[in-house]
């Protein structure tokens, strides 16, 4: 017997999602040409208080954007790639598929589990999911963390 939910999280109360309060830490490098990191960490505790477990509970989740050239966002956990070009084999599109980040959950860039999803396209809105198997009375742990780099000279906002 499989429990499936499709209700969004916070209209199901005996779902509870808490997110920890996102984690900065800045770098420098570069001797002439300097560069600004920072590396963005959130952490997020999913707890199922149902007595049964949860099978393919999605909860989307996305990472910031950057609309100037000159400041990059790169998505470090989980190991999603954008795709850059969307690839063929044998004159079919292939489909990234999604990386398993712990015990029951894996993770994709929202909207690829869609048969007509533009490949092309995937990630750039940095929206991605979890796809979760909650145990009874239980809880996981997700880790979502990204990186945004730009010239030292440049302020980066609204982070």
């Amino acid at each position: 017997m499989s429990n499936h939910i499709d209700l969004p999280p916070s209209l199901d109360p005996s779902i509870r999602l808490t997110y920890s309060p996102v984690e900065k830490k800045a770098l420098k490098s570069g001797l002439y040409s300097k560069t600004s990191t920072q590396v963005f960490t959130q952490r997020i505790t999913v707890h199922n208080t149902r007595s049964t477990f949860i099978e393919d509970l999605k909860i989307v989740d996305h990472i910031p954007v950057s609309e100037d050239a000159q400041i990059t966002v790169k998505l470090v956990t989980p190991a999603l790639t954008v795709p850059t070009n969307a690839g063929t084999l044998g004159g079919k599109e292939t489909r990234p598929d999604p990386v398993k980040v712990g015990k029951g959950v894996v993770a994709q860039w929202d909207g690829a589990e869609e048969a007509e999803a533009d490949l092309g396209s995937l990630g750039k809105d940095g929206k991605l999911n979890w796809v979760c198997t909650v145990p009874a009375q239980g809880k996981l742990n997700l880790q979502l963390q990204w990186e945004v780099s730009s010239p030292a000279s440049v302020t980066v906002t609204g982070l």
